[in-house]
């Protein structure tokens, strides 16, 4: 969505526009004191007004570089003639020539400072389109590449992910075919226009007109006088007044950027290299150098490695942290933000999590030099599951992370993904991944949530049995000329393909059967007796949900290679 900041300037900006009824308020109002007063204000504000444009008020902002600036008259600026609107480019022919070229860059500004502004915003009209969207906004393209962002039209902005992994708007765009809003506003997240402008070694010229007036009765402009005010040589401008019935004050703001440049780079600088100011939890780890369980920071200074351990008796950064399995929870519960694998989880772009496992007494570990690179506020998500270890480290993670060696057997879940993607690698025709995000989405349930352990059936069913083409193996069956019901389902139809090349010894397919019977009952039905009665049976026989679900893909995984085997025979 748009940033909230966006949303209070336009109910600020039609707010200023409103024509008071009294007429001693309308004698103020068309001062414009209110609105230069919001000008000085949002000079300094988290969202700035590059364009504008209402029923009485017009804005529009160009980055110019400071030393066009510095010798700038002012008076030169006050003659700006130019909007949003104007364009960049155009084809020139004649003065001699007999051919055609481009001429680029803002021509008819109405001064000469502003000959090499850079234009942030561009304003287009699709002329003779009568729907919607006739009326757009553009951006300066090397200000779009530079910050990152791209534009999102259901959030009307051009955005970004922030380092949690949440859309962020940076440049908010209203228009005025927008649920009937009365102002177009186009405006600009200070920071990385402030990072741009210090790069460039340009400042903002921000160029407004509040012409006010009432519309009903308005015949035209006397010929009085004009003032000049010069607040400052940052805000300038003119007005004429015509007591009690209009005014117009049209004038020049200038907005440098509010840090030193150099603090600025540093700032861009330390975000690519990962110095940015940070902040560290603190967690209950075993610290196996020293042989011990003991809190350790994530800050760098507070753990060694091997290359700098003779010089101190710091825990290595190796140190495994022990949490309860709840943690995972709230990345599996939003899968579009997170993605959670065997062995890591990920934000998006923003964060990535690797190296976790969980080990025999069912906790999740993370070592402490990954889980220092999590936003601090990811850092303490952890903390709150963080508890002392009630075993080791996993038997993979050992061969993996510290042996530096292949593991020699494969957990069952891992199996069934394997096949599938040989399947989807091969290019099956009887079966077909749905969704590539299917395959990240399959986790092995590891708490006591009923949910978590249904959710995990749910994607396994989608992933696996919805990838079946039932056309193609009734055509196996057919070429066969084994019998099936014309009502038959995919499970049905494989078992009896594989009963077919069996030489007619009943096959069945119970791991897929569970598989489906429990996305059905337990998590794609409202559950009740039926679906508790389901979840009690799996832990009464396998003591916990995540037994359960990897007793059944071991079962899958092996019926997945006898219905490759059997669907492959003979073509």
């Amino acid at each position: 969505m748009q940033s909230f900041e966006h949303k209070k300037l336009i109910a600020s900006l039609a707010k200023l526009d409103e024509v008071p009824a009294d007429p001693k308020q309308f004698a103020v109002w068309i001062e414009a004191e209110a609105h230069l007063n919001f000008l000085r204000e949002n000079a300094f504000a988290d969202d700035l007004v590059i364009y504008t444009s209402g029923e009485y008020s017009f804005v529009h902002a160009v980055a110019v570089p400071d030393d066009c600036l510095a010798t700038a008259d002012q008076r030169d600026l006050l003659n700006w003639s130019f909007n949003p609107f104007t364009s960049i480019a155009s084809y020139v022919t004649g003065g001699g020539r007999d051919d055609v070229w481009v001429e680029r860059g803002l021509s008819g500004t109405g001064t000469q400072a502003l000959k090499n502004a850079i234009q942030l915003v561009f304003g287009r009209t699709f002329e003779g389109w009568t729907g919607s969207g006739r009326t757009y906004y553009e951006l300066h393209q090397e200000y779009a590449h530079l910050a990152g962002i791209h534009w999102r039209p259901e959030s009307r902005a051009y955005c970004r992910y922030n380092e949690d992994g949440d859309l962020e708007p940076l440049v908010s765009i209203t228009n005025r075919e927008d649920k009937g809003s009365s102002v177009a506003l186009v405006s600009f997240k200070w920071q990385p226009l402030e990072e741009y402008l210090a790069a460039t070694k340009s400042s903002i010229v921000r160029m407004f007109d509040f012409t006010l007036f009432r519309r009903s009765g308005f015949s035209g402009w006397s010929d009085g006088p004009m003032q000049e005010i010069d607040e400052s040589v940052d805000l300038f401008y003119r007005r004429r007044v015509m007591p009690g019935y209009a005014a117009y004050t049209r004038g020049v703001q200038i907005i440098r950027p509010r840090r030193p440049r150099q603090t600025i780079f540093t700032g861009i600088t330390d975000g690519w290299f990962g110095r940015k100011s940070r902040q560290y939890a603190e967690f209950i780890a075993y610290d196996w150098r020293n042989k011990r369980v003991t809190k350790v920071s994530t800050d760098p200074e507070a753990t060694t490695n091997y290359f700098q351990a003779s010089s101190n008796s710091l825990p290595f950064e190796l140190s495994p942290a022990f949490f309860r399995p709840e943690v995972l929870l709230k990345y599996k519960a939003d899968r579009d933000k997170y993605t959670v694998s065997e062995r890591d989880v990920s934000c998006r772009t923003a964060w990535h999590l690797e190296a976790i496992d969980v080990n025999e007494a069912g906790q999740v570990h993370a070592y402490i030099c990954y889980l220092r690179r999590l936003p601090y506020a990811e850092q303490l998500h952890w903390y709150s599951f963080n508890e002392p270890p009630k075993s080791s480290i996993s038997e993979r993670a050992v061969i993996n992370d510290f042996k530096g060696e292949w593991m020699s057997f494969v957990q069952p879940l891992q199996k069934v993904l394997s096949i599938i993607q040989r399947w989807r690698d091969s290019k099956t025709t009887w079966w077909t991944l749905r969704d590539e995000r299917l395959i990240e989405r399959v986790n092995t349930p590891l708490t006591a949530s009923r949910d978590e352990w249904a959710e995990a059936y749910m994607d396994l069913a989608k992933l696996v049995v919805e990838g079946f083409e039932t056309k193609t193996i009734r055509a196996r069956l057919d070429g066969l000329r084994v019998e099936y019901g014309k009502e038959d389902k995919t499970i049905i139809l494989l078992e009896t393909l594989l009963s077919a090349r069996m030489g007619g010894q009943i096959q069945k397919l119970d791991g897929l059967r569970t598989v489906q019977l429990l996305r059905s009952k337990a998590k794609g039905h409202a559950g009740g007796s039926e679906a508790e009665q389901l979840a009690l049976d799996a832990l009464m026989e396998h003591e916990s949900f995540t037994n359960h679900f990897n007793d059944v893909c071991a079962q899958v995984a092996d019926e997945l290679e006898a219905i490759e085997k059997a669907c492959d025979e003979g073509h």
